[in-house]
């Protein structure tokens, strides 16, 4: 290593990196709970503290070299000149950019391009590539894509130097709500709060019927309720659960896929979503608590559904649970950690009730520090706080640059009016059958989750699909959801399934293998959000009643549909018995007197004559079999 290379890669890199993110994390904080600043300066700040970093966090080759600093230098110079001279660009009378701000402007364009490629991949800074061009030659393409064209003036003006570019509503989120919940989950897991739940997981349902699988699925639900990142659940709660459900006779395909869906789910599950749920509420025009609310049961399903499927699994090859003196005691879980719940539980009730998201989660936080002193297995000194807020900060820095690059998307859409074309097309080509429409964006959120980070999903087709249905008559809120929804799961839809790689490196399985199968685990979650569309009570948006009837209905469609995957319900399915549930099912998908009935009549009768089945099976055994707890 040459001498150059040695200082570039000293002890200097890591005091830097460790200085901008301990500011950073302090600076996000601060303007939780005391107020934010200006639209502009908070989100110029925060894309300022993140690529001070992330050439030097992601670099190009495993020494970081010259390249990766001088990326960092130029960085920080376009920052700091954003920040120093926005409020006179405001107020500037021409329209027209000097040469110093567009030569400002592209330098830029090719941090966040260059910034997202070595985040998330080429994916991301690929489509936004295609989009600048798309800019260009608006003239030249058929159809619904020609437009006038555009000059590069417009675009650097409308890309960096307004609020509906780069630095526009989702960058804004990302700097405000989003890095604030993100560093209360790395408190709350720099106290322990991860062991917490997976401990509880583990003493509840470790001697269940393929306990560890169960064990997985509540650990990865319980952290993804204040992580929100799939594969952080993925490394959380997989090292410790994929283990476990190898040794309990699941192979290393199935171990991985089932840690793979259920820490997908931690996307959706209230009341820390991923980082486009912030977004949703935005766009809708409803507080976040609102949004959590509507988002609960949704989430519950798909979580119902996954456990009903690994049930059936589990009794197929005749898994048990594991003996009870191999399970942690939950007395002495809840004993050393049950007070980290009162935080939560803060946040969430504040959440409901309205309060600022920002206040909320800032106070939450505080909360949390002072609740964890009162045990010492919780406890964090000052160092720990510190290396918490760090982590916190390393955690947001792909989702910001993510949100940076998608504002290149989001920019070029409204400038060429490809939203309302787009739309139009959608309608159009689905015949106004809004069925039609629903399936046509779940494909196209699977096409553009098989690249693109979940929040860049959401936020183009948020412009582009969730208009049309909305226009179709779809509730403006079930609209955004259900293309969050599928942003969400298409982690796990191969052909990349980049949340089943991730657990197959952990398990070290066929990562392929992984993917198609968790697919196939989590295959009953792709009706949940035509249910939530076509059924609005499910999302808690009709009155008592009806509400406890939809979502009733749904449970028995969702039952029948996992059972009929599965080929086990209290005892093997025949193939016309499954083909029945999942006809069941997909009648409870819309509400309905008569699909309603025929739905729960299938139930009714297949469930009778499995009930049946078992009890002539038990008499004709020997002994009879033991199936253990459900």
């Amino acid at each position: 290593m040459s001498s150059l290379s040695k200082f570039l890669n000293s002890k200097l890199l890591t005091y830097f990196i460790a200085a901008v993110t301990l500011a950073g994390g302090l600076f996000h904080l601060y303007t939780g709970g005391i107020g934010t600043f200006s639209s502009m300066v908070q989100t110029g700040t925060h894309w300022l503290i993140v690529f001070a970093v992330v050439f030097l966090m992601y670099p190009k080759k495993r020494d970081r070299n010259l390249l990766d600093w001088i990326l960092t230098l130029a960085a920080a110079a376009v920052g700091i000149y954003i920040l120093l001279t926005w409020e006179s660009r405001v107020n500037k009378v021409s329209a027209i950019l000097s040469p110093v701000e567009m030569i400002f402007g592209i330098v830029l364009i090719l941090l966040v391009l260059e910034g997202s490629r070595r985040c998330t991949g080429n994916f991301l800074m690929i489509t936004a590539i295609v989009f600048l061009i798309y800019a260009k030659v608006g003239p030249y393409l058929p159809g619904i894509f020609r437009h006038k064209g555009y000059s590069w003036y417009r675009i650097i003006s409308t890309l960096v130097y307004s609020e509906t570019g780069i630095f526009g509503n989702a960058l804004n989120i990302s700097a405000t709500f989003v890095v604030l919940f993100v560093l209360f989950g790395s408190v709350l897991n720099a106290c322990n709060g991860g062991k917490l739940f997976i401990d509880i997981a583990y003493s509840a349902t470790g001697g269940l019927r393929g306990g560890p699988a169960k064990t997985a699925i509540l650990s990865s639900l319980m952290m993804g309720c204040i992580s929100g990142s799939p594969v952080a659940n993925v490394v959380t709660t997989g090292t410790f659960t994929i283990p476990l459900m190898k040794k309990a006779g699941y192979t290393p395909e199935e171990a991985c896929a089932v840690e793979a869906v259920a820490s997908t789910g931690g996307q959706i599950m209230p009341p820390v979503m991923g980082a486009a749920a912030f977004l949703v509420a935005e766009y809708v025009g409803i507080n976040y608590g609102e949004l959590c609310i509507a988002a609960f049961v949704p989430a519950l399903f798909y979580y119902i559904a996954l456990y009903f499927i690994i049930d059936g699994v589990s009794l197929k090859k005749g898994l048990l649970g594991l003996p009870r003196d191999q399970l942690p005691p939950m007395r002495q879980s809840l004993k050393s950690g049950a007070h980290l719940f009162i935080p939560i539980a803060a946040l969430i009730i504040s959440l409901i009730y309205g309060f600022s998201s920002m206040k909320s989660v800032f106070y939450s936080t505080i909360a949390l520090v002072i609740i964890a002193e009162f045990r010492k297995s919780t406890r964090i000194d000052l160092k720990g706080i510190v290396h918490a807020i760090q982590d916190g900060m390393v955690s947001a820095i792909p989702v910001a640059v993510s949100c940076a690059a998608a504002g290149i998307i989001v920019g070029i859409v409204n400038l060429t009016g490809l939203g309302v074309k787009f739309s139009s097309s959608l309608i159009a080509l689905s015949h106004g059958n809004i069925l039609m429409a629903l399936f046509l964006t779940m494909i196209a959120s699977i096409i553009l989750g098989c690249g693109l980070p979940t929040t860049a999903v959401y936020i183009i087709l948020a412009s582009l699909a969730a208009p049309a249905l909305i226009q179709m008559g779809v509730a403006p809120l079930a609209a955004h959801l259900f293309v969050f929804y599928f942003g969400c799961i298409s982690t796990i839809t191969p052909p990349v399934a980049l949340t089943s790689y991730a657990a197959s490196g952990i398990g070290d399985a066929n990562p392929t293998k992984t993917g198609f199968k968790a697919f196939m685990y989590g295959i009953v979650a792709y009706i949940v959000p035509y249910m939530f569309v076509l059924s609005p009570a499910l999302l808690l948006q009709e009155s008592f009643l009806p509400s406890i009837y939809g979502i009733f209905t749904a449970l028995v469609g969702i039952y029948e549909l996992s059972t009929g995957v599965s080929g086990y319900m209290r005892t093997h399915l025949i193939a016309p018995l499954r083909v029945l549930l999942i006809i069941g099912g997909a009648m409870l998908i819309k509400y309905g007197v008569v699909t309603d009935i025929i739905g729960v009549s299938i139930f009714i009768i297949v469930f009778t004559i499995q009930t049946l089945k078992l009890r002539k099976e038990s008499d004709n055994a020997a002994k009879g079999g033991t199936y253990g707890c459900a």
